[in-house]
C-alpha cells in the first residue's frame, strides 16, 4: 500500500472511531509505522499533527451535536469523554468558550447579511501555494484554508518586505486549469509591483469587476470560531443568498476570494446584475 492510501485509510479509521478516545499510539499501531515514522508521515500528509487532528475532529463533532441541541452531558459521553467537567474543559481549550456559551453564540449566528456591492481590481497577490485535501472534499467546507498550516520556509523579514506594515491578505482556491479540474489554494498580500517575490511564492492577478462583498463576524478574537465564520459564510452565499437576492448573480470564470485586513474578514464574490 503506497503513502497516499495508507494515509487514507487511517482517517477514514479515525472519522469511524471518534467516539471510541482514540490515541496517537493506537494509530500507530494499526498504521503498521512505527511511532515515529507515522507521527512523520502523519504530519507530512495533513499538515497538522495527529494528536492536533484527533482533538479538532472530536471537537467539531462535538460542535454541530450541541447546535443541533443536544445537552452537554449527553455529547460529553457520546464523544468518548469520561465527564461532562473533563468535555467542557477541552471544548474551552479549543474554542475559547464554554459549550454554553458556544451554543448560545454560534446558535444564534444565523447569517442574514446584506452585502455592499462595489468595484474592485484590478490587483496581484503574492503568496503560498498550497495543496488540497486529499480525497473528495466540499470547498464550502475548507474556507479560510490557511489556518494552521506551515508558512515557516519566507522568512518573516522577507514577508513584511512583500506585504507592507498594514497587508490586505486574499485567500482563494484557484482553478487554472479547468480541463483537468486541478486546483490549489492560495494565500498571500496584494502587492503593488511584482519585482520582489520570495522562493517558494507565486504571484496570482485578479480581475477588475463589481464584488458582493460580505463581513464575516470576527469571533470575538478567537480563531476558531472566524474558522467557522468564514465556513458558514462562504454556504450562506452560495446557498442562500444567490438563488435568492433576485438582484446579482455569480459572474462566472472570477475568482471569489477571502479578504483579511486589519483584524477584519469579508468575502468578496464576483457579480453581474440579472
Amino acid at each position: 500500500m503506497d503513502h497516499s492510501s495508507s494515509m487514507e485509510r487511517i482517517l477514514a479509521y479515525i472519522d469511524s472511531h471518534l467516539d471510541d478516545n482514540l490515541t496517537v499510539e493506537q494509530l500507530a499501531r494499526y498504521s503498521d509505522y512505527s511511532f515515529y515514522h507515522f507521527c512523520h508521515a502523519f504530519s507530512s500528509y495533513t499538515g497538522i499533527p495527529a494528536a492536533t487532528y484527533l482533538r479538532r475532529r472530536r471537537m467539531e463533532l462535538a460542535a454541530k451535536d450541541l447546535l443541533a441541541g443536544r445537552k452537554s452531558a449527553d455529547v460529553a459521553a457520546a464523544r468518548g469523554f469520561d465527564t461532562s467537567s473533563g468535555f467542557a474543559k477541552a471544548f474551552r481549550r479549543h474554542y475559547g468558550l464554554s459549550p454554553t456559551q458556544y451554543r448560545r453564540e454560534m446558535g444564534d449566528a444565523r447569517f442574514c447579511v446584506t452585502p455592499s456591492i462595489r468595484p474592485m481590481g484590478p490587483f496581484t497577490a503574492v503568496g503560498y501555494r498550497l495543496a488540497p485535501p486529499s480525497g473528495e472534499f466540499d470547498v464550502l467546507d475548507a474556507g479560510a484554508y490557511w489556518m494552521d498550516k506551515t508558512f515557516s520556509f519566507v522568512s518573516k523579514d522577507d514577508y513584511r518586505r512583500l506585504a507592507g506594515p498594514s497587508p490586505m491578505e486574499i485567500g482563494a482556491w484557484i482553478q487554472p486549469d479547468r480541463e483537468t479540474g486541478a486546483f490549489f489554494y492560495f494565500f498571500g498580500p496584494v502587492v503593488e509591483h511584482t519585482d520582489f517575490i520570495p522562493q517558494g511564492l507565486v504571484p496570482v492577478s485578479f480581475e477588475a469587476a463589481e464584488y458582493a462583498v460580505f463581513p464575516v463576524p470576527a469571533g470575538n478574537g478567537n480563531m476558531t470560531l472566524l474558522n467557522e465564520n468564514v465556513r458558514r459564510m462562504w454556504k450562506y452565499i452560495f446557498q442562500e443568498w444567490l438563488p435568492e437576492n433576485g438582484r446579482y448573480r455569480a459572474a462566472g470564470g472570477r475568482v471569489d476570494f477571502e479578504c483579511y485586513q486589519g483584524g477584519e474578514t469579508s468575502i468578496c464574490i464576483p457579480v453581474l446584475p440579472l
